[in-house]
């Protein structure tokens, strides 16, 4: 298959034919030629002229129709179309790379005509060596999870779920699903899943809808190669990253709550020449175990060194893992595990500090009580998550 320089210089060439017959066929040596079988070109990703759908893939016009898309713009120098595909029925099934799931009524509010409602979208290989799937939400928008204490940050009211083939373990009630369930805000987040060697795995988007409020959301399907190069190098990673430097956020961030059911990790490919990964407090708000520290049970004048938010002891429902984090003061002890209402390496004095680690490969993974994240934190506290930078640092490793 010929890359875009040459499907340009075929095109140089073939200027002439084309404007010399109006026809598309040519003879020659008594054979008949058709010109889309002499020029070849990648069925790559490509920019749309549509309003709704950004991106599409290279096809040609013929292709594009008969795979069941829409032409939307040119690509390769004029001979292919930008074909963009997109699905919003429930039921349907995704086997084009490039595609736009949507809710039904798109762009509008998605308004079921009862209650509750599942929505679900299965999505297929579209070639036999993709590894892992990338959702792009465009637009992610439904009911906020639960506030009240004992249930606070449960996605009861709607959610979504995400299984394949081999991983199709759900969050259930003490039980952490193979992916946490989302709800609430997630507009310009992104999520990975991981698909075996296996041609036939599927990987399967549910949305559960128990009102007729807010249900919209627009999830581009990228499916990977396993040799592409941007394909993280590791499995499990449900959200990853690239760049020296980034930005985390927890999901539902933007929604101003912290979900229950969490526990995934983020993962940082590691850039040429870079050793070791700082991060830093944008915004930062876990629990349950201290309100300012204070482990559970004791009471807020009580607070000493022994009571930190790092560690096993006292981080045992929400916190963010970070392994290999060096303290500042060599003298304290180092942590993995941190909570409460700072970030910082060594406990107290609670206040954020930049965190460091020069583990290889990044992570940064996030776990949540799978019921709620109450505790003992008062009624009003609301937990928010956390939003941190990330900045890699360049060393000889």
């Amino acid at each position: 298959m010929l890359n875009l320089q040459a499907v340009q210089v075929w095109a140089t060439l073939l200027i002439g034919l084309v404007n010399a017959s109006s026809g598309q066929n040519r003879t020659v040596g008594g054979r008949v030629f058709s010109l889309f079988s002499i020029v070849q070109f990648p069925n790559s990703a490509c920019s749309s002229t549509s309003n709704s759908f950004s991106n599409g893939t290279c096809y040609t016009s013929g292709e594009c129709s008969s795979r069941g898309g829409s032409a939307s713009g040119n690509c390769a120098s004029g001979f292919g179309v930008c074909c963009v595909f997109s699905i919003s029925a429930s039921g349907s099934r995704v086997s084009q790379n490039n595609t736009y799931i949507v809710n039904p009524n798109f762009p509008s509010n998605y308004a079921p005509t009862t209650t509750p409602n599942t929505v679900s979208y299965t999505i297929s290989k579209s070639s036999s060596d993709i590894c892992r799937i990338r959702l792009d939400y465009e637009s992610f928008v439904l009911t906020q999870p639960l506030t009240a204490l004992a249930t606070q940050g449960q996605c009861s009211t709607e959610f979504m779920t995400l299984t394949t083939t081999d991983r199709n373990i759900i969050p259930s009630a003490g039980v952490y699903g193979d992916y946490p369930y989302l709800c609430g805000t997630n507009t310009g987040y992104h999520s990975y899943l991981d698909l075996s060697c296996t041609s036939t795995d599927t990987a399967t988007l549910s949305f559960t809808l128990s009102d007729a409020t807010l249900n919209q959301w627009k999830i581009k399907v990228t499916q990977l190669s396993c040799d592409d190069p941007y394909v993280a190098n590791q499995e499990g990673c449900f959200q990853y990253h690239t760049g020296v430097t980034g930005t985390l956020n927890s999901y539902n961030f933007a929604g101003g709550a912290q979900l229950t059911g969490q526990n995934y990790k983020n993962c940082i490919r590691q850039e040429e020449g870079y050793c070791c990964i700082e991060y830093s407090v944008i915004s930062y708000s876990l629990g349950p175990d201290a309100i300012n520290c204070i482990q559970a049970g004791a009471a807020p004048t009580s607070e000493a060194l022994g009571t930190r938010c790092t560690g096993a002891t006292t981080c045992t429902s929400e916190y963010i893992l970070v392994p290999g984090v060096e303290a500042a003061n060599a003298a304290v002890n180092t942590y993995d595990r941190f909570c409460g209402l700072n970030l910082n390496s060594e406990g107290f004095p609670a206040v954020n500090a930049p965190i460091r680690s020069c583990d290889c490969p990044f992570e940064l993974s996030h776990i949540t009580g799978i019921t709620s994240i109450a505790g003992v934190l008062a009624a009003s506290l609301l937990e928010d998550g956390f939003s941190l930078t990330f900045s890699q640092i360049a060393g000889s490793c």
